[in-house]
This record gives C-alpha cells, structure tokens and sequence, in this order.
C-alpha cells in the first residue's frame, strides 16, 4: 500500500502516488489471511449496499474484492440495467429493478432492506483492497459519534506497458447554502490524527442505518446527480459527517464498460436532475472551491457531479 503523511493526504487533493508493479494490484486471498491474522473481522453488524447499472463486469469485481476480505458480509444490489445482471456471488442478495429505475430509487430500495446498525454506501467500481478496514471505520465512527465516514479513494487505471497508475482522490468539502448561494468550500470543522469532521464526502461511506433513514436516505426524483443533494440534506438534519485517511478503497474503471455507449449515454442527463435539486434548494449561483462564482445554469449544464 502506498505510504504518505497525514499533511500530504490533507494537503494534495489529487495526487499520483505511483506506479505499482507490472501486474493486476489485485489481491490475493493469502493476502487476506495474513492481513486479517487467518481470520476476518466480525462485521456483522455491517451491510454493503451497492446500486449498479449497465456495467456487469465492474459489479462482480467489486463483489469479488468485498469477499476477498469479507466472505460473510451481507451485500445487497440493486440492478435496473437493461439486460438483467447476473451475479455471480450466490451469497449477494440482488434485487431486480425497473429499467432505468435510477440511483436514488434503488438505493433506498436497498436501505428497506437493512437490518444491520451500520450500512456501507459503495458504488459498483469501488474495489476493497487491503487498507479497506471496515471494522475500524466503524470504531472511528461509533467512538467519535459520526453518523457517516468516509475513506481515502485511490483512482486506478492503466498507463503504458499496463502499469497501474494510482491517484489519491482525497474528497471532503464543507457546504454553505445561504441566500441562494450554494458554497463549496475547501477545509474542515474539526482535525484530528484520525479524521477530520466536514459536510461532504465520497460516495464510499459507512454510515448509521437510521439517521439515513430519518432524512429520507436519497430523493426518488435523481436518478443521477444525488451527491450534493444528500449531503445538503444531511447538513441541514444535523448529521455528523467526517473523513478518514486510515482507511482506503480502489475506484477502478472498466474502460469497456465505463465508456460504453448504453451507458454513457444515461450518465449525460446530469443537467436534467442536477436542476431538480438546485430549483428545490433555491439556489441562485454556485462559489467552487476555487472561489469563482458561476450562476445555477452554469453549474447545472458544467461537467461532473
């Protein structure tokens, strides 16, 4: 695993950490075993709740890295593509939804389903992988009364001579929402040696079962464009929202999949739900992290989450 300070996980939003040996940096179960002492934390008391779409390949990967690690953990998903998933895991629970059903409808198709105090919030490329320590992201969370955690991302894809290269996307903002104008602002409420406390987070987060719930967990209505809309939510429901770089997960793309024409295609109508959640907000204009300020159209048509 990549090593790093503390300052520099903080410091370098989005850094190359390096270039990893000549081979797949996937893991072996051996790893695991020693990893683990021969056995796997108890994380029973944990769900993983993954939504996919259109992309068959990536989902069974990231359920073969989850048991990799974590052979008993329950693992929801659910499906909406066009041509039903098939799962290759018999112990994942997969719920078959509605074409096109969306990503908020399905996860909180998923999150009825929880009976577990804790669920984990994934998205179907995320890859466990040695630094992905559930249990102690639950220790972090419950000793320091978070309602959610996140983790350090590293974003992997092929370089030349397939080299992996691996970025570290360390993701947390603070969120203003006053007058109409919706900040995004670099920094932090709290820091400590072990996490620091925020308003946003990645999409890969351990989180409390029922304060989600009690929000409404995600809004029906977006189909994509969900991020900033939930953890506005969160904010103005008083969660506690934190970040922590002891733990880490691989954000892997399938190139074959990810750019896929039936499923970039549905991943284009960012527009069309980011303008619901900014008209239910009322928000006027938009100050990045930069600090430039852009009015609601253009940050509904712009690039990105």
């Amino acid at each position: 695993m990549p090593t790093f300070e503390w300052g520099t996980a903080f410091d370098n939003r989005s850094q190359i950490i390096r270039l990893s040996d000549r081979r797949d940096a996937g893991h072996t179960r051996e790893d695991a075993d020693m990893f683990f002492g021969k056995q796997a934390p108890d994380v029973r008391d944990i769900t993983v709740l993954i939504k996919t779409f259109q992309r068959p390949k990536t989902v069974n990967g990231a359920i073969k890295k989850i048991r990799q690690f974590y052979p008993d953990i329950r693992i929801l998903v659910a499906d909406d593509s066009q041509v039903p998933t098939a799962i290759a895991d018999d112990k994942t629970e997969v719920h078959y939804l509605p074409f096109d059903t969306g990503l908020s409808k399905g996860r909180n198709h998923l999150l009825e389903q929880v009976e577990t105090e804790f669920f984990l919030l994934m998205d179907d490329d995320h890859f466990f992988c040695r630094g992905t320590h559930l249990d102690r992201m639950r220790d972090i969370l419950k000793n320091h009364d978070f309602d959610i955690l996140s983790g350090l991302v590293f974003e992997r894809s092929k370089s030349k001579r397939d080299f992996y290269r691996k970025r570290l996307i360390d993701f947390y903002l603070n969120i203003k929402l006053e007058d109409g104008t919706l900040e995004f602002c670099d920094g932090f409420h709290e820091k400590t040696d072990e996490f620091v406390t925020c308003d946003l987070v990645h999409n890969f987060f351990l989180a409390r079962t029922e304060p989600v719930r009690s929000i409404g967990g995600w809004d029906d209505q977006l189909k994509i464009a969900e991020h900033a809309d939930f953890f506005i939510r969160a904010k103005v429901a008083g969660m506690k929202v934190g970040y922590t770089p002891h733990i880490r997960v691989d954000h892997v793309h399938l190139k074959e999949e990810r750019f896929s024409t039936n499923y970039m295609a549905f991943r284009k109508r960012m527009p069309e739900f980011r303008s619901i959640w900014i008209e239910k907000h009322g928000i006027k204009q938009v100050v990045r992290r930069d600090g430039s300020v852009m009015s609601s159209r253009e940050f509904i048509e712009q690039k990105g989450w």
